[in-house]
């Protein structure tokens, strides 16, 4: 199915889903039981085949050639329905916890269960990753499951007790059995269909090309068609967790989970990896790792401007339609409540592991230095030379040129979480229209309102047409900071950076279509790239744990405005999900800083694996084993 014709079917029934729910619910309801009737019908379709041939036989006919071709036809369509009544499913990866060694979580977890009616838990494992989950292993297509808890350590060492319970009662909402069972049932179909589409999508058997035709032709419709009904299910699972730990909670755990989730993708790992610059023991033998110690870090009091940027950045997301998880200003109002700084958690969940909170922390450390021992080796060298440029260019401070201030403001963003303005304005009156200067400066201060920024971005967007989106688009972060200080722009300045925007968001626009239509692997020429820009960019790949590779190319392409093209391509560890993949990416990309425009790609995800081979000219950054 083309991807317009999935947004289209989507949207229609998102809208039957608003005005007819009943009926909605109902045609959902039948288009589930037909691929399950469908599946059941070509095993009776090849089972009758070959009894019907074997009667044949045994009523004296010949074993012609097509009798021959006909067994294997329905011995492989049958063998394609028993295979599609056994959905693929990769046992969670984790460290294992038992009842005995936790009693208080398990005692909990039974609470939650009795109240939502749901299954039980056949195992409770402890992953790496700032996450909950329940994951279900289904058998016979779905119609039984296996059920595995799945608890993120850093999760974990982020949320008091009863904020941990609420999320976990929220996962178990999912597998309700009081109310919502169609929603819920759908819900864990959806997921069954997704696994069984992977699996043919991946085969290139010819004997199954009946039941792979079918699930290419169901599995998007049936996804499309649901895709209403599973986001209501994410509704429905908070109400369950409002339900049983208050509205309030919940909806405080919600903003805390987002907002320390932003914190741990980016300022955790940041200042984890910058200790590689001192710890040099930690490259070569065994040490703390950054589980250990993670309890402390992510309990400490994170900044009240800090906390409103990240909860406006949440907040201005939008719901899309790869993802049927709401966004969280929709799951806040969906549970009555308002957005705002919640009072976060005072004490932390992993003393809820009890006898294994020890032998846990020890694993999933060893596992981290298994993966990013070599990595923190050479991250640690990069550093220690950065610290030593910082030092250099700091004994001649008085003769340095604006490209030299420049570096020395890398250094100290890279070493410390010292603010670089003082080393870019250096830089700036050296060189009153460099670019780089002119952006990072307005990037830093824009959304304090600094008068300074207005200066700033006009002399960007003027001189340096690449710029001019970029300018923009801060200028209208500044003026809203303005207005919040109370001190807004004069009406005309407004309407001129409006009209800014949408004359550069339109040439962007266009640009980006054309970068966008260009395959990544095509018209690749030489990387021109400045070897600290290489580094930083190490760097960035580096603090990702998930990643085994990553690579830079740059391509040619004629548009307007101009500016050179970046592509990063990622290759990740197996098991990740779609939506992980996808954070990964957008981490990657919000991170990264190229001479241009970029886009990031995932192998697998995003792009055919074996494109890679295709693609010229490209930089390896990482290669992990």
């Amino acid at each position: 199915m083309e991807s317009a014709d999935y947004v289209h079917l989507l949207r229609l029934n998102e809208q039957a889903s608003r005005e007819t729910p009943e009926r909605y619910r109902q045609r959902v309801l039948r288009f589930a039981v037909l691929g399950y009737v469908a599946v059941f019908l070509f095993g009776l379709l090849a089972l009758a085949g070959l009894l019907w041939l074997g009667w044949r036989w045994q009523h004296g006919a010949r074993l012609a050639g097509w009798m021959i071709w006909g067994g294997l036809a329905c011995l492989g369509l049958l063998w394609a329905t028993l295979q599609g009544l056994r959905v693929p499913f990769r046992l969670p990866e984790g460290q294992p916890v038992a009842a005995q060694e936790a009693p208080e979580l398990f005692a909990g977890l039974a609470r939650i269960r009795a109240k939502v009616r749901g299954p039980a838990l056949h195992q409770v494992l402890i992953t790496d990753d700032f996450n909950a989950a329940i994951v279900q292993q289904p058998m016979l297509l779905g119609l039984r499951h296996r059920n595995y808890l799945l608890l993120g350590w850093p999760l974990l060492a982020a949320l008091e007790p009863k904020r941990m319970f609420a999320v976990v009662a929220h996962e178990y909402g999912h597998l309700r059995g009081d109310h919502g069972k169609l929603s819920a049932w759908i819900y864990r179909t959806r997921m069954s269909w997704a696994g069984l589409s992977q699996r043919y999508a991946e085969s290139s058997s010819a004997l199954g090309w009946l039941m792979a035709g079918f699930v290419a032709w169901y599995f998007p419709r049936f996804n499309a068609m649901s895709f209403a009904l599973a986001r209501q299910d994410e509704y429905e699972a908070d109400r369950v967790s409002a339900r049983l730990f208050g509205a309030e909670l919940a909806a405080h755990t919600l903003q805390e989970v987002a907002l320390k989730a932003q914190w741990f993708g980016s300022d955790f790992w940041r200042l984890w990896w910058r200790r590689a610059r001192t710890d040099e023991a930690a490259s070569t033998g065994p040490c703390v790792g950054p589980y250990a110690g993670m309890n402390k870090l992510l309990q400490q009091p994170l900044d009240a401007a800090w906390q409103r940027e990240a909860l406006q950045r949440e907040f201005k997301r939008l719901a899309g339609f790869d993802d049927t998880h709401p966004v969280l200003k929709d799951r806040l109002a969906s549970l009555g409540q308002q957005g705002g700084l919640p009072r976060l958690s005072a004490m932390r969940s992993l003393r809820l592991l009890g006898e294994a909170r020890a032998r846990i922390a020890l694993a999933l450390d060893a596992a981290w230095w298994q993966a990013n021992r070599a990595d923190w080796r050479v991250h640690g060298e990069r550093l220690r030379a950065l610290n030593e440029e910082a030092q250099a260019l700091s004994q001649r401070a008085h003769e340095l040129s604006a490209a030299e201030w420049l570096r020395w403001a890398d250094a100290v963003e890279s070493l410390s979480d010292k603010d670089p303005s003082p080393w870019l304005e250096r830089a700036l009156l050296l060189a009153p229209e460099d670019p780089h200067a002119l952006r990072r400066l307005a990037r830093r201060h824009a959304a304090s309102g600094d008068v300074r920024v207005g200066a700033w971005l006009e002399t960007l967007y003027q001189r340096h047409e690449a710029q001019a989106w970029a300018a923009a688009e801060l200028a209208q972060t500044w003026v809203d900071a303005c207005s919040a200080r109370d001190a807004p722009l004069p009406p005309e300045q407004r309407r001129l950076w409006r009209e800014r925007l949408e004359s550069s968001r339109a040439l962007e626009e266009a640009a980006w279509a054309s970068f966008q239509a260009l395959m990544p692997w095509d018209q690749g020429i030489p990387l021109q790239l400045e070897e600290a820009q290489l580094r930083e960019l190490r760097g960035i790949t580096l603090r990702e744990a998930d990643l085994r590779g990553a690579w830079v190319g740059e391509q040619a392409l004629d548009v307007k405005p101009a500016r050179r093209h970046f592509t990063l391509w990622l290759q990740c560890r197996p098991g990740l999900s779609d939506e992980a993949l996808d954070d990964l990416a957008q981490r990657v990309y919000d991170a990264s800083d190229l001479p241009g425009r970029a886009r990031v790609v995932v192998l697998g995800r995003h792009v055919p694996a074996d494109k890679l081979a295709q693609a010229r000219e490209l930089k390896l950054l990482v290669q992990r084993r």
